[in-house]
Parts: structure tokens; sequence; C-alpha cells
């Protein structure tokens, strides 16, 4: 393909979004405005690890601890899928919630690949982190992580080489799209109520190390199983044996069971881990409500359902488990 022919509308009237007013009809996406976004979400991304804060919290590399949220939503796994995206973006009033910086936006990765729109999510949630640096937390899900733990299902690629070329295309995936992926949160702590991971939470002892697991995790990959875990593993009952899991059957990650479930929440002094990873009909309940699984596309998935989480400051500080969660879960 040339790369030098002119870029595709990568928005179009049907399914654009527009994080820089949602309410607006449209907005045309070409590569300046692509590029424009990833690198200013880049930029902020960095500064934050550098400072170590973010409006309410604090950020050691990989790992966010926050206070408790005036309101807190939470979007699970949305692969490419722009229009539910967009959906759940104008339910919440992102674009009036996100100005106070007591609100929180939490993104549970996987953004990219399956659905066909991978380039117009990035270019919205990187606009979002943009406008709203101190409100959104973009998490980094296993489909942002192809070059530690690769799949078979990364399509993200050819759909960059069809948009800009092939040499134009390498580069943005390259300089720009794997250097925004490393940056993206690994676990996120909501004190006293959640855990928020992508897949699962890991295997090993931590106890009073936890904090400083979960904040190396990125860049000691190639020495212990923790990112791996995180980004891959899923909670299954009926796991019996003493370690308290199995292999997963992904081939890669984890199965872990209701009693390491149970560790996490003790170490960390939380009620709920919340993780993205599955499909299902918008959520699902493991391990007698220690874990909730949250859901947030439907185009690549038809049989299953989407939905997000909007839950306020009191409701949080009154969680007990995730079956308190399950009425601020909205379904589309």
């Amino acid at each position: 393909m040339n790369e030098n022919l002119n870029l595709p509308v990568l928005l179009h009237s049907h399914n654009s979004v527009n994080p820089g007013g949602l309410d607006e009809a449209s907005v045309e996406m070409d590569e300046p405005r692509l590029i424009e976004s990833l690198d200013s979400a880049i930029e902020i991304l960095r500064h934050e690890r550098k400072s170590g804060r973010i409006a309410g919290g604090s950020i050691k590399e990989s790992f966010v601890e926050l206070g408790v949220p005036s309101k807190l939503v939470i979007i699970g796994d949305i692969h490419g899928d722009i229009t539910t995206l967009r959906y759940i973006l104008n339910q919440i009033n992102a674009d009036v919630m996100l100005r106070n910086s007591r609100n929180k936006l939490i993104f549970l990765g996987d953004y990219v690949d399956r659905g066909p729109d991978s380039l117009a999510v990035l270019y919205a949630i990187c606009s979002l982190k943009t406008r709203f640096p101190e409100s959104v937390i973009l998490m980094r899900g296993n489909h942002e992580a192809p070059i530690e733990f690769p799949f078979p299902s990364h399509n993200l690629p050819a759909e960059i080489i069809d948009h800009f070329g092939y040499q134009r295309g390498k580069l943005v995936y390259n300089e720009k799209i794997l250097p925004f992926f490393h940056l993206l949160t690994l676990a996120t702590l909501i004190e006293g109520s959640l855990l928020l991971v992508h897949g699962g939470v890991p295997t090993g002892s931590y106890d009073d190390t936890f904090r400083e697991h979960l904040s190396t995790a990125g860049r000691t990959y190639t020495n212990n199983t923790i990112m791996e875990e995180i980004l891959w593993n899923d909670p299954r009952q009926g796991i019996r044996n003493r370690d308290g899991w199995e292999y997963s059957r992904r081939g890669i990650g984890k199965h872990f069971g209701i009693e390491i479930s149970r560790k996490w929440l003790r170490i960390s002094k939380s009620r709920v881990i919340v993780r993205g990873h599955e499909p299902c009909q918008g959520f699902r309940i493991d391990h007698d409500g220690s874990v909730i699984t949250l859901f947030s596309c439907q185009e690549p998935y038809p049989n299953f359902q989407a939905a997000y989480m909007s839950v306020n400051e009191q409701e949080l500080k009154s969680v007990e488990d995730a079956v308190d969660l399950s009425s601020q879960i909205y379904k589309l």
C-alpha cells in the first residue's frame, strides 16, 4: 500500500466520538490528530510517574493508590468498540464529570484488537487523558503487552498498516503506540475498598511487600511472573490443590482460587477485586463476592452484554463485597 496516499477518516459519522466535546456530532481524526493525542498522553503519563502524584493519590511506576473518589466510573474491556465507548461516555456525562479532579474514570485495559476501530479508541482514551489528566486513569490489559507476552489475536498492527501504509504504520506502532502501552498502570488501589487489575492477582506470597512488587512489575517481568499474572490470570471456582492455583488453559497466566483472592483483599485492606479480561453478561461475581468481572464492549462479542460501573463516595465506603457493587453496574 502506498503510505503517501491520503489518510482515511478513522472516525465515521455513524460511530464517531469526540472526547473534546462529547455532545458534538463527530470529529475527523487523521494521522496528525492521532499522533498528537498519543504524544500528549505519553508526556502526561511520564510526568505522573516522575512526580509520583495524581489528584487524590500517588503513583509509583505502574501502581496507583487513590483515596476514595467523590464519584468513580470503571470501564472494562473495549476491544476497538468505539460505538459502545461513546455511548458510555455520554451516559456518564464525562465532559462534565471529569472536570472535577475528585471524580475518577478508570479503564481496565484491552482497548485494542478484535473490534473494528482500535485506532479510534486509542485516540479517544488519549484525548480524555489529555483533557482531564487528574481524573482519568488508563490501565494496561494483556492486549497492551503484545511484545512482552505475544498472542495470536493482536490485529492492531494490521489495522495501522491498513490506514497508514506499511512503513509509516510500522513507525507509528513502534515509536508511539508501544511506548504508550509501556506507561499504562498495572494495578490501582482505592483506599479501603477496591483493588483493580486487568486480569487477576498474582499467586505468589508478597504480604508487606505487595506495593513494591506491583509498582515494579512492568520492568521486572523477565525475572518473575507478576506482570504476566496481573494481565492474564482468571478467577476460578473449585481449585483444591495446596497452592490455590493452576496453570491457565489460555496457555499463559494462571487460574487462581478463592484463598488467593482473600489473601490479596487482606494484604491490600480492600473489599473487592475488580477486573476485566473475560467476556460476560456485563458483569460476573466470583469467589463468594471477593471478585467482580466487568466487561464493556459488545460489537466484537455479540453474544455477551456490555456494562460499566458508576459508584459514589459513600457507596464505596460502605462496600462489603461484590454483591454490593452489582447494583452500581449499568448494562447497555
